[in-house]
């Protein structure tokens, strides 16, 4: 953190001093705030209309994000005063159908896609991939099923950090990254009284979002779990409590600071690279390496333009004035600046 906060803040508001931070508040007392985030989001450009549009932008989502979709329908119609948003919440597991049914133009994907299943139905329906947009980092706090994954270890065990090749020797059976089983504590350099105990591994159910994205990120999309995964029925809780009551355990769950006796770990992709904390600095620069994103999913034939009123829509959400409400409304992440622009010459 920069400087020091002198005054009480509340999740998701900036605090002004010589130095404006963006904080994003967790379960815990302490804030992790990432490095000069205002400025960074000034780099942006306000949003400069391209052309003017009308109509309906039909957006289906979760009512997670309602708040979010309001605070963007009244930014965006402040410049396009013929547009507007009509959302559809029902939540996440509908929200790609309404996008290869052809009943909405965005589908708010406030969580990974659900491989291959809504893959799948997209590209059977239309013949090609569907194409996504990231507007956002996923945040810290345990209430959203996005937010980002920390991996836990018993607060007993002297184990520190861990890096991605490691943790698929924990956690897998097939080992695409190159490695092997990782089942003992002495596998990881553990020495003493852990070096033949051995690895008890907790997580959730291995059809579950956070799953499929360890699975993606760690696994390299191997489905070859470790035998002895034991999958935890219900919340992120469980892990954490599982882990919590057990010296020898392990697991991957979106953080709640108000459980003690766990330890996250710091991560590595690889051993010679540098290792991570979980904080929202870590995550907006995407050094976290198991960074989660947010995404506006549509549908664009290849090789064709995006619908103008869809692209200004996010043109708008990737501009300053889009990324502050983000930064509002305090369960996201805004990206970097440099981010941003990435994203926007994808919509070209």
């Amino acid at each position: 953190m920069i400087g020091t906060v002198k005054m009480k803040a509340r999740a998701g508001s900036v605090v002004k001093m010589s130095l404006v931070l963006l904080c994003v508040g967790t379960r815990s007392p302490e804030w992790v705030c990432a490095h000069d985030a205002d400025s960074d989001r000034q780099a942006l450009q306000s949003y400069q209309p391209e052309q003017s549009v009308d109509g309906a932008i039909r957006i289906w989502g979760s009512p997670d994000d309602a708040a979010l979709l309001q605070d963007w329908a009244v930014g965006f119609r402040q410049f396009q005063p013929q547009a507007r948003i009509q959302e559809t919440l029902y939540g996440p597991e509908s929200t790609m159908a309404g996008v290869y049914n052809g009943v909405a133009d965005l589908a708010f994907m406030a969580r990974e896609m659900r491989l291959p299943v809504e893959d799948m139905a997209f590209t059977w329906v239309y013949r090609y991939k569907p194409f996504s947009v990231e507007i956002a980092n996923a945040g810290l706090a345990a209430d959203r099923p996005s937010a980002n994954l920390a991996v836990v270890v018993n607060s007993a065990s002297p184990l520190q950090r861990l890096t991605l090749d490691q943790l698929d020797g924990i956690l897998g059976a097939e080992h695409r990254r190159g490695g092997a089983n990782l089942r003992r504590w002495g596998d990881l350099g553990l020495g003493d009284r852990w070096k033949r105990l051995p690895i008890h591994v907790y997580g959730p159910p291995v059809d579950s979002i956070a799953a499929i994205h360890v699975r993606s990120v760690v696994l390299r999309d191997s489905y070859k779990w470790n035998s002895a995964y034991r999958e935890m029925p219900g919340d992120d809780e469980q892990v954490l409590r599982a882990v919590a009551r057990d010296p020898q355990g392990i697991g991957y769950a979106r953080l709640d600071h108000s459980i003690r006796q766990i330890k996250p770990l710091a991560l590595a992709a690889t051993g010679d690279a540098r290792y991570f904390a979980l904080t929202a600095q870590n995550v907006a620069e995407r050094a976290y390496p198991l960074s989660r994103v947010i995404t506006m999913v549509l549908n664009r034939e290849p090789g064709k333009p995006i619908e103008p009123k869809v692209k200004e829509f996010l043109r708008f959400i990737l501009s300053r004035d889009g990324q502050a409400a983000i930064a509002r409304d305090g369960h996201y992440i805004p990206l970097t600046a440099a981010t941003a622009r990435a994203q926007l010459e994808r919509l070209e």
